[in-house]
């Protein structure tokens, strides 16, 4: 994941550690509601938390409205050509141990993950454009950078809230 941190500008140890603050974990889904655009990669009774589409494909990362440590999930999907071609995890299980999602002092945001071996990284600066970095396997661990444009959705509150309740929080 260094690459995801270089990309951000940061060294892995530069993410926040702590318990997020008040607003963050009192944070509810109404108050944030407008900041989520919908992906037709989600559900409709799911929440699209950061997409990004490509001229090929459209990746989103949907979630069930809330999400714990032992309930809700958070699903990675791409879809290629209208079908769907992957998603991480497979089934929709509460995220913890699967994914972790990182906050930095200057207001970016990632969530990692990692599949068979490859590592992936959904990077959101916030004052950048956003972009998914695959890390192959092995010693090479050769990248691949996916440019998402504007997206900054990791860095809203109720996200936030959900990947703290959900013990992904980097230091949690």
């Amino acid at each position: 994941m260094q690459s995801a941190f270089l990309a951000l500008g940061l060294s892995a140890s530069t993410a926040l550690a702590q318990a997020p603050v008040s607003s963050i974990t009192q944070a509810t889904l109404d108050q944030y509601r407008e900041h989520y655009g919908k992906s037709p990669v989600c559900a409709k009774d799911e929440i699209t938390l950061w997409s990004c589409t490509t001229k090929r494909r459209e990746f989103a990362l949907c979630s069930s409205p809330t999400v714990t440590r032992t309930t809700g999930y958070l699903q990675y999907r791409v879809v290629d050509a209208g079908k769907l071609s992957f998603a991480y995890p497979e089934k929709t299980v509460p995220p913890l141990g699967k994914f972790t999602y990182n906050s930095y002092p200057n207001g970016d945001a990632s969530l990692e993950f990692t599949n068979k071996g490859y590592r992936y990284s959904l990077v959101d600066p916030l004052r950048d454009q956003s972009s998914i970095i695959v890390a192959a396997p092995g010693p090479s661990g050769k990248e691949t950078e996916i440019s998402c444009g504007l997206n900054q959705t990791l860095q809203v509150n109720y996200i936030m809230r959900l990947m703290h309740d959900a013990g992904v929080w980097s230091g949690n």
